[in-house]
């Protein structure tokens, strides 16, 4: 072909690329900051708070790979034998007694529970060079990993490696955490929410605030959308000095390890469409429950008995150890406690 006939063809192309990076750096520089400016703002709730129970468990400290100091807690199982460990994660803004209405039973049927206070929480030690919010970080995966691998260290480690149970951010990071550490034999999940996916469903509930014609931002493509929440996340990540690890890249790497996901069913923060984009991400096994009329975070207080059921039948097919007894079922009725949650993120 003459080289003239093959920039006749290459000109417009050229165009249209050379356009489309104008429309993109436009859209990039208009939108990014107001995405950016809305992915740092700290959410204004009430977190769940439990007391601490008294002279129960074994206080401890452990370091992370980046030298803080992080505080936790070592519950044993209530009977003879041992059939896991789990370790729970918990919420924004919460600390690691949030556990008990959660987990605390799973000691009578067999499980030791670790609970600790992520940085900047609790009676761990604080990063002053960051300010934790409501998304997963790699902060919030360094945490956990030093967590894993003090576990690792204890004499009375456990062999068969860690079950894990997350609430909200908290299951976030336990499932970017499971993805590449083959110690996990399962992880279970309340809330939990993907990064990229939730900034994109808030994208397109905003867009005809921000954009302002309907007939401009209807027409638009999904992966625009998609593109203005990466630049919003790039920028954020500089101010906030951190990484968000990919909750969907993440949970698509999880098996061979079995997922629960448990997700309330009016959650307004998180829609259950949501949860259930994130969910299809993953390989089987998995299993989802989507609570009907709860709100975020509040699962368990809308059906406590089936929240409890729910999570042992788990336990009793993914755990390293026999299954559960039928009658241990009985002893699994949650705890009640007098607390306070805004059941947001």
């Amino acid at each position: 072909m003459p080289t003239s006939s093959l920039l006749i063809l290459l000109v417009p192309t050229l165009v249209a690329l050379g356009m489309l990076a104008i429309f993109l750096i436009h859209v990039a520089i208009r939108y990014a900051p107001i995405v950016g400016r809305i992915f740092e703002e700290s959410p204004l709730f009430l977190p769940l708070r439990v007391p601490p129970l008294q002279n129960d468990g074994e206080a401890v400290t452990f370091s992370t790979k980046d030298g803080l100091k992080l505080a936790g807690t070592y519950l044993t199982a209530r009977t003879t034998s041992r059939l896991g460990v789990l370790v729970f994660c918990h919420e924004y803004l919460s600390d690691r007694w949030s556990y008990r209405p959660y987990a605390d039973y799973l000691r009578d049927l067999g499980f030791d529970i670790f609970t600790f206070d992520f940085r900047n929480h609790g009676q761990s030690e604080k990063d002053s060079q960051y300010k934790p919010l409501q998304w997963v970080t790699d902060h919030e995966k360094a945490d956990l990993r030093g967590a894993l691998a003090y576990l690792r260290s204890r004499p009375d480690r456990d062999p068969a490696g860690f079950g894990l149970f997350g609430i909200s951010r908290g299951g976030g990071t336990a499932l970017v955490t499971a993805a590449s550490d083959p110690g996990v034999w399962g992880v279970i999940t309340d809330g939990a929410f993907p990064t990229r996916g939730t900034m994109l469903a808030y994208i397109l509930r905003w867009a005809e605030i921000y954009v302002g014609s309907p007939r401009l931002w209807k027409r638009m493509p999904l992966w625009v959308f998609s593109y203005v929440g990466w630049a919003g996340r790039m920028k954020s990540q500089r101010n906030l000095r951190c990484h968000f690890p990919d909750v969907e890249r993440a949970v698509a790497r999880l098996a061979p390890r079995p997922w629960l996901m448990i997700h309330g069913g009016k959650d307004a923060y998180i829609g259950p469409e949501i949860a259930r984009l994130l969910f299809a991400e993953a390989r089987e096994p998995k299993e989802m429950w989507i609570v009907p009329g709860a709100k975020h975070n509040r699962c368990r207080e809308v059906q406590p008995e089936a929240y409890a059921e729910r999570i042992t039948t788990f336990l009793g097919r993914v755990a390293p150890r026999r299954a559960l007894p039928k009658q241990a079922l009985d002893s699994a009725a949650p705890v009640t406690l007098e607390m306070s949650s805004s059941g947001v993120l």
